[in-house]
């Protein structure tokens, strides 16, 4: 008996071995036919899995061959190509079946790896089997670590989601809790949030205590029903699941990396124009594993022949389909019934979308985005070297932080460590755009985090960084001035509002058109401080960029217009305060042998004198009144001091005010110049005198010797008008703003 056994044990072996081609006596045409390698790898996949599939095959593991070798031909045929979906389906149920030993069964989930996508059907029978006694606990937290891992390439979520309450039910499972979180955090939407879900979360915290994935799936239901949850959730910036098997992730991310790849070659140029040209087409599943995704919902799927088709159970008459809205009035009309697409990142592509998240100001999306725009950041921009993918991503980011004219914290956050790295090159400008969108904070914590990394590349780069940083502190100080600024303060006069009423009188009384789409979370601060303290900032980085590249026309144009903001800002933008630049670039602008920057600081100097007279009858800034008077002497000091050099000859006259000129006689001897204090007027000046021959060769007759010295008494206004028609107008508006002239001068 014993005997028969094995004779038959033995035959079976034979058996499979033959089917599997492990024979010594194999088929030496086909191994030698380069034409049939595919061929043949395929038919081996085919018949491991059969050996699973198949009830007659032996399931001992020590000693048994074709166990072994059909175990590793899968994992191969995973990891180079992925499976099919069939193999997939067939799989799944062997394993979570527990046919085979636990070894077995985990092995052959690790290798569920897809060709293309993850049929729906195999992960509905994976939750079936866990709802029975069958596999052990350890490989129902496998399956759910493989549904978690292949999220993103499940073909589709809406019959998964169906089955949201039964996966609630596994919480109570210590060991498999923290997966079945995480898998509910994606699956949850507004509908699945109840008391009852909430009531057993927070008992369920009672017992173990807080738990990071406890309180991540509580701050979702929070986003959606704040009322149902009264506990407090940390911020959006925090990362509440482990990572999974890294080695497995990364495996699954090779396979995406794969999918994507493939898609991308295999596109065509009539693909990619009827893409551009229609956004509510059908998208491919290559367009899943972008970085960015594309608009696309669970329920909507493409048959063998590309037509739409809606899946079974996804017919749902009280909701729209984002791919069946064609106009913004379509959009308006169906915005309550509107279906939202599982991958939040979509908002970077749709306009639609970023309409929606602007009017609705669904919390539950701001707080998904934000931890997945982190996440993304962090892994392809940081921690790769510049690369197509990035840049898009990047400028999508520009587009959508543009639309709502608000930059989101979560990429502040990134873009504070990023800036500790940075070498000034990658994806520079890109970068520099995200920093001009920065929030208003304290100015301590501004520096500290984004302005200190600038300003040491600052002073180390070329001449061409400094000019686009400069560019970008304008844009910064205009994107405070006109957004930030009146942002916070009707953010804070809302919040005054609404501590002193009560609760249920300002839940209805209070308007929430200056709630902010992102709330600020720190304590209250003095904007104008931060306004303040940065124009300050900005022109002692300047000064010193001045000397260090020896005032450099482009830098120095950069520079003007910088000031040419501040000159204006109570005026233009309601500001209380201005601000002076510093002696170090105003008289390097107008000693400048560059006519702009001449004319040009001639001319803010003459802003200055409206912006101070409109200064002392405001109200606002009568706090300051010695801040005022203090900045009113230094601009009388810029006023004389270009006065006298300028137009009245009197550059090096001893004075008692303090002056750039006020320097000892033997001094200004021994430089042995001839009449030193005309050597700065408006003729003789080294950024005007060629402008002054000019004149002189238009107005003196042909032959006649010219000299800076012929332009005196009347000729002097009409030379002044000959700077107008040359645009040296800013010299021109300073002589008539300061100087009183007489009628025969």
């Amino acid at each position: 008996m014993v005997r028969t056994k094995v004779t038959r044990r033995r035959s079976e072996s034979n058996e499979v071995s033959a089917q599997l081609n492990i024979t010594s006596g194999g088929n030496t045409t086909t191994s030698s036919s380069s034409r049939k390698k595919s061929g043949k790898a395929q038919y081996e996949v085919n018949d491991a899995v059969k050996y699973f599939t198949n009830v007659s095959s032996s399931t001992k593991v020590r000693g048994n061959l074709p166990l072994s070798l059909a175990l590793t031909r899968l994992e191969e045929a995973s990891q180079s190509s992925g499976l099919s979906a069939q193999h997939i389906q067939q799989l799944v149920q062997v394993a979570s079946s527990s046919c085979f030993p636990g070894s077995v069964n985990s092995r052959l989930v690790k290798c569920l790896i897809p060709e293309n996508v993850i049929p729906e059907d195999a992960v509905l029978s994976a939750v079936s089997w866990m709802c029975t006694n069958k596999p052990s606990s350890a490989l129902q937290t496998l399956l759910l670590k493989w549904i978690i891992l292949t999220y993103d390439l499940i073909e589709s979520r809406t019959r998964l989601h169906a089955l949201y309450g039964i996966i609630f039910q596994f919480i109570e499972n210590d060991m498999m809790c923290p997966l079945v979180c995480h898998l509910l955090y994606l699956l949850t939407r507004k509908e699945d949030v109840v008391g009852f879900r909430v009531r057993r979360l927070l008992d369920l915290q009672k017992r173990v205590g807080i738990q990071s994935h406890i309180t991540a799936l509580l701050s979702v239901y929070k986003l959606y029903k704040p009322h149902l949850v009264s506990l407090a959730v940390p911020s959006t910036q925090r990362v509440y699941f482990r990572q999974i098997d890294r080695k497995w992730a990364a495996l699954v991310q090779t396979a995406k990396d794969r999918i994507a790849a493939a898609g991308r070659q295999a596109e065509s140029v009539t693909d990619r124009l009827h893409e551009t040209l229609t956004e509510k087409g059908p998208v491919s599943k290559r367009k899943r594993m972008e970085l960015v995704p594309r608009v696309t919902t669970s329920s909507i799927m493409r048959d063998a022949e590309g037509a739409h088709y809606r899946l079974p159970g996804a017919d749902r008459t009280d909701r729209v389909q984002l791919q069946d809205i064609s106009s913004f009035e379509n959009l308006l009309e169906n915005l309550e019934r509107l279906e939202l697409p599982s991958q939040v990142a979509a908002v970077l592509r749709s306009p639609y979308l970023q309409h929606v998240i602007s009017c609705q100001r669904q919390r539950h999306m701001l707080q998904r985005l934000s931890l997945w725009l982190f996440q993304v950041l962090s892994a392809e921009i940081t921690a790769e070297d510049e690369n197509q993918q990035g840049v898009e991503l990047l400028q999508l980011l520009i587009n959508f932080t543009d639309f709502l004219q608000v930059n989101i914290p979560v990429c502040e956050t990134w873009l504070a460590d990023y800036l500790l790295t940075w070498n000034g090159l990658d994806y520079r400008p890109y970068i520099l755009r995200i920093f001009t969108r920065c929030r208003i904070y304290q100015f301590q914590k501004l520096n500290d985090l984004i302005l200190e990394p600038l300003r040491t590349l600052f002073f180390c780069s070329s001449v061409y960084f400094k000019c686009q940083l400069a560019y970008c502190f304008t844009e910064l100080l205009r994107n405070y001035v006109i957004l930030e600024l009146p942002r916070y303060r009707g953010y804070v006069a809302m919040k005054k509002v609404r501590q002193a009423a009560s609760v249920q009188a300002a839940d209805h009384d209070v308007d929430d058109a200056w709630d902010p789409l992102y709330e600020y979370h720190e304590e209250h601060f003095e904007a104008l401080q931060t306004i303040q303290s940065l124009i300050y900032y900005v022109d002692k980085v300047f000064a010193v960029g001045l000397q260090q590249e020896r005032d450099n026309s482009l830098l120095m144009h950069l520079v003007l217009s910088f000031y040419e903001m501040v000159s204006h800002i109570h005026t233009k933008y309601n500001v209380p305060f201005t601000c002076l630049p510093c002696p170090g670039v105003v008289y390097r602008a107008v000693f400048s042998s560059n006519a702009m920057a001449c004319s040009r600081m001639c001319s803010i100097i003459a802003r200055y004198r409206n912006e101070y007279s409109s200064l002392k009858q405001s109200s606002e800034a009568s706090n300051n009144m010695s801040d005022l008077s203090k900045q009113v002497t230094a601009l009388n000091g810029y006023i004389l001091d270009i006065s006298n050099s300028l137009w009245r000859h009197k550059a090096f006259t001893t004075s008692k005010t303090p002056s750039v000129f006020n320097m000892p006689t033997e001094i200004v001897n021994a430089t042995q110049v001839n009449l030193p204090n005309g050597s700065f007027s408006v003729h003789n000046h080294i950024a005007l005198v060629g402008y002054a021959r000019r004149f002189l060769v238009e107005t003196q007759p042909e032959g006649k010797r010219v000299h800076p010295s012929l332009i005196r008494g009347n000729n002097r206004d009409t030379y002044l008008e000959f700077l107008k028609t040359e645009r040296v107008d800013g010299v021109v508006d300073f002589i008539s703003t300061f100087i009183k002239r007489s009628s025969n001068n």
